[in-house]
C-alpha cells in the first residue's frame, strides 16, 4: 500500500513537472509573439501611394488643372468638343456655386473649335428653394456648328449618302421645379428656339441642300422658331453622379415644339430614358444596362425638321458608326456594358449597343436593329472619369471615339 501511494505521488509530482514545464513554454512563446508584433508594428510605414497616382495629384496640385476646374476664384479653361464630331474646342469658363450665400449657381462659357465652330452658354440655378423642396434653373445657349452630317433619311439611309450643312441654334430655357422626394426631380419647361440651317463647312463633302430636297429632309429650304413648352420627371438613385457602380436613374421628358413663323412644323416629342447599374465582387466590376427611347408625332399638315429629329451613331448611342448616322422621326437604342476595374485610375469596358430609327410608331420593337459591339478604357481620378476612349465595331466598320469629360 505505501508503495503504491509513493508510486502515485511520484507520477503526480511528475504530471505536475510537465504541466509546468508545457505552461512556462506556452508563455515564453506569447511573450516572443507578442514582442515580435511590437517590434513589426514599430517598424511600419504608411503605404506609399503607386507612382501613377503620384503623378495625379501632381497634376491636380498644377496651375494647369486648377483652371481646367474652375478653382482659380471661379475662372478655368474647358476643352473638349462643341458637337460630336466637330473636332477639338477650348474656351474659357466661370462656375461659382456660392453667390448670394451658397443660394445661387452660375456657370458662363465659352467654345471655339478648329473647324470653325463656336459656343457661348449662360446657366443660372436656384437649386434648394422652399427648403430644398424646389428648384429653379435658366439657361441660355448659342451654337454655330459649322459640320453637321447628314446621311438622309430613315433606316434606310447609305453611309456613302454623306452630306454637310451648317447648324446655328440659341436656345432660351426656363425649368421650374420640384424635388418631392430624395432623388425625385419635376418639373416645368419653357423655351424659345430659333434656328438656322446653311451651307456646310467642309470640303470634303457635299452641301446637305445640293443633294436633299425638302422632301428627304424637312426644313432644309426654310427654317422657322418654336415655342416650347413641356414637363419632366426623373428619379435618380445612383451612388453617384460620375462613374456610378450601383443604383440607377429614369427619367422622362414631354416638349410641345409650335412652329411661329410658317405654320408647318409643329409637333410634340417624348424622350424616355432609363440606365441601371449592377454592382459586382464589392463595385470593382459593374454591369450597366442602358435603355433609350425618343418618339415624335405630328397631325398630316406638319413634319418633323430633320436638324430636330432624333438621331443615333457615335459615342453615347451606336459606337461603331459614325456620328449622327441615322436620322428619324422615332429612335429606340439599348446598351450593355461590362465594366472592370483594372487598377485605381484606370477601367476597362466590354460594350453592346443596338438600335434603329423608325417612321412610325407601330415599329416600335426589335426588329431591324442595327448593332455593335466594342471595348474601351476609362481613366479615372477621385472616382470621376476624366477620358474614355471606346472602339466599336459594326458592318460599316470601325469608330474611334476619344472625349474629355469637363465640358460645363
Amino acid at each position: 500500500m505505501i508503495g503504491k501511494s509513493r508510486t502515485s505521488a511520484v507520477g503526480y509530482l511528475l504530471l505536475c513537472g510537465i504541466w509546468a514545464h508545457q505552461a512556462a513554454h506556452a508563455q515564453s512563446r506569447s511573450e516572443v509573439i507578442e514582442a515580435a508584433r511590437i517590434e513589426r508594428e514599430a517598424s511600419l510605414t504608411p503605404q506609399s501611394p503607386s507612382k501613377a497616382e503620384r503623378k495625379f495629384v501632381w497634376a491636380e496640385n498644377s496651375l494647369a488643372y486648377t483652371l481646367l476646374n474652375g478653382q482659380v476664384s471661379g475662372f478655368g479653361v474647358g476643352f473638349g468638343q462643341i458637337a460630336v464630331g466637330t473636332g477639338f474646342a477650348i474656351g474659357p469658363q466661370y462656375r461659382r456655386s456660392d453667390l448670394l450665400g451658397g443660394v445661387l449657381t452660375l456657370r458662363v462659357g465659352a467654345r471655339v473649335a478648329v473647324n470653325e465652330s463656336y459656343l457661348g452658354r449662360v446657366d443660372l440655378s436656384l437649386p434648394s428653394l422652399v427648403g430644398g423642396r424646389a428648384f429653379l434653373d435658366f439657361s441660355t445657349v448659342h451654337r454655330n456648328v459649322s459640320e453637321m452630317p447628314y446621311y438622309g433619311p430613315g433606316p434606310d439611309s447609305f453611309k456613302s449618302g454623306r452630306s454637310d450643312y451648317r447648324l446655328e441654334d440659341t436656345n432660351v430655357e426656363l425649368r421650374p421645379g420640384f424635388q418631392p422626394l430624395r432623388g425625385v426631380r419635376a418639373g416645368l419647361i419653357g423655351s424659345y428656339l430659333a434656328v438656322n440651317v446653311g451651307p456646310g463647312h467642309s470640303t470634303r463633302y457635299i452641301s446637305a441642300e445640293r443633294q436633299y430636297g425638302p422632301e428627304a429632309a424637312p426644313g432644309i429650304d426654310r427654317q422657322t422658331n418654336f415655342w416650347r413648352g413641356g414637363g419632366f420627371v426623373e428619379f435618380d438613385w445612383r451612388d453617384r453622379g460620375s462613374n456610378p457602380t450601383s443604383g440607377g436613374k429614369y427619367s422622362a421628358q414631354y416638349l410641345r415644339y409650335l412652329d411661329r413663323n410658317l405654320g408647318v412644323s409643329s409637333f410634340f416629342r417624348l424622350d424616355l430614358d432609363a440606365a441601371q447599374y449592377i454592382p459586382l465582387f464589392n463595385g470593382t466590376k459593374v454591369i450597366v444596362l442602358h435603355g433609350a427611347s425618343s418618339l415624335t408625332s405630328s397631325n398630316d399638315t406638319q413634319r418633323v425638321p430633320f436638324y430636330l429629329q432624333p438621331t443615333l451613331g457615335g459615342p453615347d448611342t451606336l459606337r461603331g458608326y459614325r456620328a449622327f448616322r441615322f436620322y428619324g422621326d422615332n429612335s429606340f437604342l439599348m446598351n450593355a456594358e461590362y465594366r472592370w476595374q483594372l487598377s485605381s485610375i484606370l477601367d476597362m469596358v466590354a460594350f453592346a449597343d443596338g438600335g434603329k430609327v423608325f417612321n412610325r410608331w407601330e415599329d416600335w420593337d426589335l426588329n431591324h436593329l442595327e448593332s455593335d459591339v466594342g471595348f474601351g478604357l476609362r481613366l479615372k481620378y477621385s472616382s470621376r472619369v476624366a477620358f474614355s476612349l471606346d472602339t466599336g465595331f459594326s458592318h460599316e466598320g470601325f469608330q474611334i471615339w476619344f472625349r474629355v469629360h469637363n465640358l460645363f
